[in-house]
């Protein structure tokens, strides 16, 4: 009895600390992981140091074989063990074979399998692939706007012919919320706006003493540009962003492809409502931003400049008389209108996989629609200075 006890003593304490043996046959060597490898026990040092021991004997041997035996107890320590064991390995250009592993361990070293890094491409080699990848690209940068233009047109052909799924329920509520719902920080820049361009003329037109001319500065400037122009910008950061953020988190969840399943073109549901209220409701709100710009001078003129508003009204007037400097105004908030309607759903409609692509798009969204405003109005100026509509 006292020979049984003690042999049970020494069988514990072996399996209360890590063991690692191994084994040479034929130029390959097979090492046995076994005892408790875990992180709280202070042994697992030793075995370490006898691990790179191990390792200086073996530099000859091209081929290892790591396995465990049945009864090892284990934690994260032993998935380190193997992970940086395997490492060491695939660096040194040596081949080396998992035996059998306790249940778990071998989708937790999966897991923790680090990717593949270009680490050791020097910086010209990845500018080289970046433009090949960019170059080999090229092609769909003007082929996928292309082809998004060509489905609305379609989709567009289909409502007139009165083919289209479009809802007249989502036309409306989409022009609320470009419309009704814009009116708030509309009325508060265009408002801002009108009061600006009032004191700014108004400090050089003192010099000539004609400050009553103020008036037609402020009206003309607003209803030929600055109207549409603010109205574009606030349009495109405020609903161009959220219909690329709308439709890229019905991407996101794939309620875009369960549309296509169901053969529900995502153009006509989804982008021709947004677009085409968009389309409405921006000459509206431009007409209404240039009302307030020139409250915005009748307040500095009659506030700070002492005109009675009577006086400030008929040369508003005065400078208005051709109805061609309030068409031209409109017919640019038409194409702003079109412009961010169908940039904002573009970019929705082609967000990324994730969060961080769906982020990404919404502020394509703003910067793509802002600029192509300002090259658009840049354009229209060109148009009727040539065409001498001014």
């Amino acid at each position: 009895m006292e020979n049984k006890s003690h042999n049970d003593g020494v069988e514990k304490t072996a399996m209360s600390i890590p063991g690692l043996e191994w084994k040479h046959e034929r130029g390959e060597l097979f090492i046995t992981l076994s005892g408790r490898w875990l992180l709280s026990c202070p042994e697992r040092q030793q075995v370490l140091r006898k691990w790179q021991s191990l390792i200086k004997q073996a530099r000859d041997i091209e081929i290892f074989h790591i396995s465990c035996t049945e009864d090892v107890i284990w934690d994260s320590s032993l998935v380190i063990f193997i992970r940086n064991v395997m490492g060491e390995f695939e660096l040194n250009k040596k081949r080396a074979t998992l035996g059998y592993l306790p249940d778990g361990l071998p989708k937790l070293l999966e897991i923790s399998k680090e990717r593949k890094t270009t680490k050791d491409k020097n910086e010209h080699e990845g500018l080289a692939e970046n433009f090949d990848n960019f170059t080999a690209d090229l092609p769909n940068y003007f082929a996928r706007p292309i082809e998004f233009i060509g489905a609305v047109i379609i989709a567009c052909t289909e409502l007139v012919s009165g083919k289209s799924v479009m809802r007249l329920g989502d036309l409306v509520e989409s022009a609320r919320k470009c419309g009704a719902s814009a009116l708030p920080i509309v009325t508060l820049i265009s408002f801002l706006t009108g009061l600006t361009l009032a004191f700014v003329g108004s400090v050089q037109l003192e010099k000539f003493n004609a400050k009553i001319y103020v008036a037609d500065l402020v009206s003309l400037a607003m209803v030929r540009e600055m109207g549409a122009l603010m109205v574009g910008i606030i349009m495109a950061g405020r609903t161009g962003a959220s219909f690329a953020a709308e439709l890229g988190n019905m991407k996101l969840n794939e309620e875009i492809d369960s549309l296509r399943t169901f053969g529900i073109s995502p153009i006509s549901f989804l982008v021709l409502p947004r677009t085409l209220a968009l389309f409405l409701m921006t000459p509206l709100l431009t007409l209404y931003a240039d009302i307030v710009g020139i409250l915005g001078g009748l307040t500095v003129g009659t506030l700070v400049m002492n005109f009675s508003t009577v006086h400030y009204l008929e040369q508003t007037q005065s400078a208005l008389t051709h109805m061609w400097e309030i068409y031209s105004g409109v017919t640019k908030s038409l194409v702003f209108g079109l412009i961010i309607g169908l940039v904002g759903c573009y970019k929705g409609m082609n967000s990324g996989p994730d969060s961080a692509a769906l982020g990404k798009s919404v502020t394509s969204a703003v910067v793509v629609s802002i600029t192509c405003i300002i090259v658009a109005d840049a354009l229209f100026e060109m148009i009727f200075s040539y065409l001498e509509l001014r």
